[in-house]
């Protein structure tokens, strides 16, 4: 069983070192962007350009349709935009395990690039140059937003949406055990700041469009429970992308479907992908699904994680179902 590790806080003077010797900055998240990772960047950007620095933001993947209407995501740029000489001194990773996770923007990353990596999931690797990795934090929106108040910076109106979209995504809507007091603390600022929960909350979760519609339709379609009706799995393929319309960035949030039933601990959303298997898993109180996760080289949270299983999709279902009623029946206590 993974213990969850101390945070890593270095004291701020030692960010704000790395940020103030910058000039050129690039910021990034992880390959699939959620709601955090775009969030967190969109505010970083402004505030890395309040404090004077040629701010560059890439992404390696399109960014979901429900978190287009924050201002600025257009200047989330594809990495195919950048040229083979592009170059940075300082890089402000987000939420990445890993510097792989980055995707091809890790190319970036090398040599004497200052690297300060931020993070809330408890199985992150320490590569920066600076770490700031604390599993304690609902979010690193969370996090960001602590730095920026350090600094005493007063946060615009579309940075408070950015982070408040942060947070809300990445603690279900608050419902999630990482949210704290100061978690609340914090939202209630950023409302005071001008973010407006419901506007942010309907654009999310309640404006979709009929491609995604038709999409969510056809994943609640292939529901299935096993042991006793404690697991529940979810399936997309590629045909259902093609015969809907939709992006594979549109089943963001699907997997959560699987948890709405009374008697499950355990859901999981399998996508196929070009002969893998990508996965989202969820899980209640004390099944530690961040270890699961980790069996096929993935991770997040205790109840909240990701993996890749490199085999087609009915192999890798068959072989995760066996998996996953090992990890519930032995719950850690």
């Amino acid at each position: 069983m993974t213990d969850r590790p101390s945070a890593i806080a270095p004291p701020i003077h030692e960010i704000r070192h790395l940020l103030e010797r910058s000039r050129r900055v690039l910021v990034a998240s992880h390959i699939d962007p959620d709601g955090d990772a775009i969030g967190t960047q969109l505010a970083f950007g402004a505030f890395l350009r309040h404090l004077g620095k040629e701010v560059y933001l890439v992404r390696e993947a399109e960014a979901p349709a429900k978190y287009r209407f924050l201002t600025g995501v257009d200047q989330i740029r594809p990495f195919d935009e950048f040229t083979t000489d592009f170059a940075v001194d300082t890089a402000v990773v987000l939420e990445c395990p890993t510097i792989d996770r980055v995707g091809r923007a890790a190319c970036f990353l090398t040599g004497e690039v200052q690297i300060l990596n931020i993070d809330h999931h408890y199985d992150s690797g320490s590569f920066g140059t600076v770490n700031w990795i604390d599993p304690t934090k609902s979010s690193v929106g969370e996090m960001a937003f602590e730095l920026f108040d350090e600094y005493g910076y007063a946060f615009p109106g579309e940075v408070a949406e950015h982070l408040y979209t942060a947070i809300l995504t990445d603690t279900g809507r608050f419902r999630f055990p990482s949210t704290s007091p100061r978690t609340m603390e914090i939202v209630g600022r950023l409302i005071g700041a001008g973010a407006n929960p419901k506007k942010i909350t309907d654009d999310v979760y309640f404006r979709l469009s009929a491609p995604t519609m038709k999409l969510m339709g056809r994943v609640l379609s292939t529901i299935e429970f096993h042991d006793g009706d404690t697991i529940c799995l979810l399936s997309l393929t590629k045909q259902m992308l093609d015969e809907t319309g939709a992006d594979l960035s549109d089943s963001d949030g699907l997997v959560d479907f699987a948890m709405f039933c009374d008697t499950v601990e355990i859901g999981g959303l399998l996508k196929e992908n070009n002969g893998r298997t990508r996965v989202s898993l969820r899980s209640r109180d004390s099944i530690n699904i961040a270890d699961v996760a980790a069996e096929y080289g993935g991770g997040g949270h205790f109840n909240a994680a990701g993996c890749t299983i490199p085999s087609e999709l009915a192999d890798a279902r068959k072989h995760l179902i066996e998996v996953l009623k090992s990890a519930r029946r032995s719950k850690r206590k």
